[in-house]
């Protein structure tokens, strides 16, 4: 396959590779094609129902610490850290 690029595209390219960041404009191009491929992926998870749902539940779930903030109802920093500090204790004892 043949590709031509538009005198700004080659520049950007040109500019990479002598930048130092990729040894030539070949590998320059690999990581931007690999990068996009990504961004497409990611695209499409977050189209999923599964995702929208995820997304849904969290923001409720900020919504009602920002509502607990307003009134007043929160724990110690220290309570919290404590918490998760066993939490994390007990999965290690149970996975070990």
């Amino acid at each position: 396959m043949q590709i031509t690029l538009s005198s700004q595209q080659s520049q950007i390219l040109e500019s990479l590779s002598q930048q130092g960041g990729y040894p030539s404009i070949e590998d320059a191009i690999d990581i931007a094609l690999v990068l996009l491929a990504d961004e497409i992926i990611q695209q499409s998870l977050e189209e999923t129902p599964e995702y929208l749902a995820w997304v849904e539940q969290t923001r409720l779930k900020i919504e009602v610490g920002v509502q607990a903030v307003e009134r007043g109802d929160v724990l110690d920093a220290t309570v919290v850290l404590d918490r998760l500090r066993s939490k994390v204790e007990a999965a290690r004892a149970a996975s070990a």
